[in-house]
């Protein structure tokens, strides 16, 4: 059996071990003499190293313990590794400390280090490199073991637990730091013993380990455990704690199987002969394993926290606070953890986050954009803290407006939004990626974690502001939906398997003077896409429009006709590629609509104007509407209409009055005023979804499919090589005669 060799003095720790290991020797570091002592050994030889200087002097370290300080942690350790015979090391165990982890927010923070903390940690991180030098040169097997909070020695002064455990026994005050709401991971010495016992005798990978449960204990929650009276108890507050506290036992498990911990409750409950049956509960946070759906507070300070006490009374689920202030991390707020932002990406990954709510008010404005633009890139929906004293002026901003605010306007509510798995693998390319749709399709994407997004849109100017706001994972390119060079270029190089086509031109009263650019475009450009599809075998979503069914402007037919280039597309096929159409009517607030119209005219204090006081919409968020075409690709009805679910018509008047209603509350000398303009040639004064031509059925709550009669695809083919005919010759008159009769096949 290998020789073992602990260098440190006779502590818990070491005793533990020497129960746990046979054949080992204990040499005190302040016992050897250079000189006279060669660490030759003429067999394999384990060493530990459990010397350092003693926590519990740390509180009174001064200048004249300084090369004490030095010499025990980090000399004396130096001295012995220069001494030791390379060829007869076996390994090498470092016991080193969690409080290493607090360096990174201690670089940054040049405060008083009161309690020698600061100190404590990096001279235990120097050590740990010059053990990591050492092992890494010479070739050496080493672990370096970063235990958490010990408990099981009385005499330790710095164990938490035990020192717990006496002053309840002898009645004594107890100083309780920051109320006692910070998570700490316990662990027994006869665990760490067992544990460091079983690298020993296995050849796990060397490295770094965090030796501990990964279970959080709360402090407070121990105290009321062991019932300490709260006439002992004296407050601090505001005092800096190290961030990281629940060890990472991912990697240790992966070495020891299910290692059982001793019981901290039990432990407690024996030393203090507790009776009572209540249990010590402990907060597990194991991001990666833990399965978490709700909202976030980006915010633990006082207005995050009445944030909190706000939204719990409307029931929404808050299952994190995030806060950028490290002395905050590992603490809890009414069961809820509070997180780094670094955190919560990595929660992110593999979680379902509906919200992030911003509730840090002393931020500036563009502060307050900055860290806009930084969640948005990772998740659908940001909102500030919706009070009115934290606004920044009397100004509405289609940005500023929250998911809830919107819904209410629209008499909508909020879907919940879930990882669609079958988007994983998909490369895919995103027509009018800079559009209002394009662009958050492409934003969902990456949060659906696609393989590859590639975006294509006409607009330089679009891209240009576009391209920082979306994450490095979206590629934009520059081209349009006729350029079939650049287009069979991407598809090739990026080996796309699915078109998401989104680029279209959309404002009705513009194409109603320009039939010409709208049949290129809206049609020609849909043609091009699917040839590329069928030729290269790549599945196909057309987003279409309410204005398709049962048409009445350009728009509409263009639209309606691009459809039908789509059924006969699927009729045609005769490959495995799927040819689908999603139909929705308006987003709310997409770039022209009539609402961007409507908060201009109400910001400059002008009358609203309306067509008709009469007339009603179909709105959808953006947010809802894409995620609504991402989710038809998980449906395994292929080649169909799908339309999603978007209610009841709302009247355009009443929504202007809502809007109205929030600009009082920024300005209340504002007053609500319209007139109404008509209806503009070929727009309705009710849109619809579907024609008397078409049956729905239901897929899901939000999804339906369309059935039409029999498509008649000779009769297509016949009229579209008219329909290019006419636009050759530019004559507009025809075109539109053609199109009126296309879309009645």
């Amino acid at each position: 059996m290998t020789k073992s060799i602990i260098f440190g003095k006779k502590s818990k720790l070491t005793e533990s071990i020497i129960k746990k290991i046979k054949d080992v020797q204990v040499i005190s570091i302040t016992d050897i003499d250079f000189k006279k002592i060669k660490l030759h050994n003429k067999s394999k030889v384990n060493y530990i190293f459990n010397n350092f200087y003693p926590s519990h002097k740390l509180n009174d370290l001064n200048s004249s313990e300084y090369q004490k300080f030095v010499e025990l942690s980090l000399l004396r350790l130096a001295q012995i590794l220069s001494n030791l015979k390379i060829t007869n090391i076996n390994k090498i165990i470092y016991t080193s400390s969690a409080s290493v982890y607090s360096l990174n927010d201690d670089l940054k923070d040049s405060k008083l280090d009161s309690y020698n903390r600061k100190l404590y940690a990096s001279f235990k991180y120097s050590a740990e490199k010059l053990i990591e030098n050492f092992c890494y040169s010479n070739n050496i097997n080493f672990y370096i073991m970063r235990l958490f909070n010990t408990y099981g020695d009385k005499n330790d002064q710095f164990s938490f637990i035990d020192k717990l455990i006496e002053i309840k026994k002898t009645k004594q005050n107890l100083i309780l730091i920051n109320n006692g709401i910070s998570l700490r991971d316990f662990i027994s010495l006869s665990d760490v013993a067992k544990i460091y016992q079983k690298f020993l005798k296995n050849n796990y990978p060397s490295g770094v380990y965090d030796i501990g449960t990964g279970q959080g204990n709360l402090i407070k929650n121990l105290i009321d455990f062991v019932n300490i009276d709260n006439k002992k108890i004296i407050h601090k507050k505001n005092i800096i704690e190290i961030s990281r506290s629940i060890a990472d036992t991912k990697k240790l498990q992966k070495n020891l199987g299910g290692f059982k911990f001793k019981s901290l409750d039990s432990y407690l409950r024996d030393k203090l002969k507790i009776k009572n049956k209540n249990k010590l509960n402990f907060t597990k946070l194991n991001y990666q394993i833990t399965k978490y759906e709700g909202s976030v507070i980006y915010g633990a300070g006082f207005a995050g926290k009445e944030l909190y006490l706000n939204l719990k009374e409307k029931k929404e689920k808050i299952i994190f606070f995030v806060d950028d202030d490290p002395k905050k991390h590992n603490t809890i707020f009414q069961d809820i953890p509070v997180i780094s932002y670094e955190d919560l990406k990595k929660i992110n990954n593999k979680k379902t986050i509906d919200k992030v709510f911003i509730a840090i008010p002393s931020l500036k404005k563009n502060k307050i954009e900055m860290m806009n633009k930084k969640l948005n890139k990772f998740f659908f929906d940001v909102r500030y803290l919706p009070e009115k004293k934290f606004i920044l002026n009397n100004k509405i901003n289609l940005n500023d407006l929250k998911i809830d605010q919107i819904n209410s306007l629209i008499n909508r509510e909020q879907i919940h939004r879930k990882k669609i798995h079958n988007l994983k693998n998909k490369n895919i390319l995103v027509t009018g990626a800079v559009g209002t749709i394009g662009h958050e399709i492409c934003r969902q994407l990456v949060f659906q974690k696609a393989k590859k997004i590639i975006g294509i849109d006409h607009s330089e100017i679009g891209i240009y502001q576009k391209k920082n706001e979306l994450e490095k994972k979206v590629q934009l390119h520059l081209s349009n939906i006729n350029d079939l060079i650049t287009l069979n270029k991407l598809i090739k190089k990026h080996k796309i398997n699915l078109i998401i086509h989104a680029a279209a031109y959309k404002h009705v009263n513009i194409l109603e003077d320009n039939i010409l650019s709208a049949v290129n475009n809206n049609i020609f450009g849909t043609k091009n896409l699917c040839e590329i599809s069928r030729k290269n075998n790549i599945d196909f979503i057309l987003i279409s429009t309410d204005k398709a069914a049962k048409p009445t402007s350009i728009l509409g037919y263009t639209k309606r006709a691009s459809e039908q280039l789509i059924e006969f597309y699927n009729i045609s096929n005769i490959k495995n590629n799927i040819f689908n159409i999603v139909r929705f009517g308006n987003v709310f607030g997409s770039s022209g609509s009539a609402i961007t119209k409507f908060i201009d005219q109400i910001n400059n204090n002008e009358p609203v104007s309306i067509t008709d006081k009469k007339a009603t919409r179909f709105f959808m968020t953006i947010l809802e509407a894409c995620y609504l075409v991402l989710e038809t690709t998980s449906v395994k009805i292929k080649n169909k209409i799908f339309v999603l679910n978007m209610g009841k018509p709302i009247n355009i008047y009443q929504v202007a009055k809502k809007i109205g209603l929030l600009k009082q509350k920024l300005d209340p000398s504002y007053k609500f005023k319209h007139h109404e303009v008509g209806l503009r040639k070929n727009e309705k004064l009710h849109e619809i979804l579907f024609d008397r031509n078409e049956k729905k059925h239901k897929i899901t709550k939000n999804i339906f499919y369309v059935s039409r009669k029999r498509f008649d695809g000779d009769k297509f083919v016949k009229f579209y090589n008219k329909l290019e005919a006419a636009y050759k010759e530019g004559k507009e008159t025809e075109i539109l005669s053609i199109l009126k009769r296309i879309c009645k096949i």
